[in-house]
């Protein structure tokens, strides 16, 4: 957390980590640009009632761009799942999506919990460490562009 002390100078909190991803905020996503694993994780529900998403990831703190977080919010069903994509050596690679209940999230906490589930599955080591995504991406749905 930032804090701010009389004298106006900014100062950073011992428990700032300024390590990660952040993203852009959310803006809809047409479904003729998400990717093929998305579009499979929505294909067998009810198009009225979904929502696609999209922001933009970037590298804490160089702000280096780091991917694209895409979600599906459905709305009926109070489900929500997301992707990382990047796209790397000429390919577009992609997570699997997995839906997990949204009730009461706003589409910012989603695009949260989608991170904080990726995070944990240890996503984003491989950009915040040097390699590649091959290890976390659905080697399915890496094509050549």
């Amino acid at each position: 957390m930032l804090t701010q002390p009389a004298d106006t100078e900014v100062m950073l909190d011992e428990e700032d980590d300024l390590s990660g991803i952040y993203w852009t905020p959310p803006g809809e996503l047409e479904r003729k640009f998400a990717h093929r694993n998305l579009a499979e994780a929505i294909s067998e529900r009810n198009l009225d009632c979904v929502k696609l998403f999209g922001a933009d990831a970037f590298e804490i703190p160089s702000a280096f761009p780091a991917g694209f977080l895409n979600v599906a919010i459905d709305t009926a069903a109070q489900q929500a799942c997301g992707i990382y994509r990047i796209f790397y050596n000429s390919r577009d690679y992609a997570t699997r999506p997995e839906w997990f209940s949204c009730k009461d999230m706003d589409t910012d906490e989603v695009f949260g919990s989608v991170y904080a589930r990726l995070e944990k599955l240890g996503v984003f080591d491989w950009y915040q460490h040097g390699g590649s995504p091959e290890r976390f991406m659905d080697d399915d749905a890496a094509t050549s562009l």
